[in-house]
């Protein structure tokens, strides 16, 4: 019995821990409710040249679900040190996005309103709105696992080393 309580007060210990290092975001930024989820009815293949010359490859396996977010970021906010849990993709509407990396996270690198990004799962990072004056409109779009309940589409993370924005 002892052992049992010294194990679940060291495991309760370690949640405490993860929840106090994580970097949530501050001041919140607003998920307004145009969020749309969808799963896919069947497998996507796409392998389409474009007029230009581009072209565009996206194959799904499996069950895939997308999901759309419309994020709005106040001047100076900060999305916390996140990752997702698949393929996302992102458009800058308005304002600027700053996006940092845990590997090199003191270099930011500027996404202005009409930018496109992508992110990777196995990516820590930490977008902010260095802006003091204008609200961030970013449109993101998440490939996730279709589960039951819904995947998060953002995971917290801590802070990845000293010196590391927040």
């Amino acid at each position: 019995m002892r052992t049992i309580v010294v194990v679940f007060t060291l495991v309760a210990a370690a949640v405490l821990a993860a929840a106090a290092l994580a970097t949530p975001p501050s001041p919140a930024p607003t998920l307004t409710a145009e969020t749309a989820r969808g799963s896919f009815a069947e497998e996507l293949k796409v392998n389409t040249q474009l007029a230009n010359g581009a072209r565009v490859k996206l194959k799904t396996e499996g069950a895939v679900e997308l999901v759309t977010q419309r994020i709005v970021a106040q001047p100076g906010a900060t999305f916390g040190w996140h990752h997702h849990p698949g393929e996302n993709v992102n458009v800058v509407a308005q304002g600027t996005l700053t996006l940092y990396h845990d590997e090199d996270c003191t270099n930011g690198v500027a996404y202005p309103a009409g930018s496109a990004f992508p992110t990777h799962p196995d990516q820590v990072h930490l977008a902010r709105n260095l802006s003091q004056t204008e609200t961030l409109v970013l449109f993101a779009t998440y490939f996730a696992p279709k589960t039951t309940p819904p995947t998060a589409v953002r995971v917290d993370e801590p802070l990845p080393a000293p010196g590391c924005p927040q």
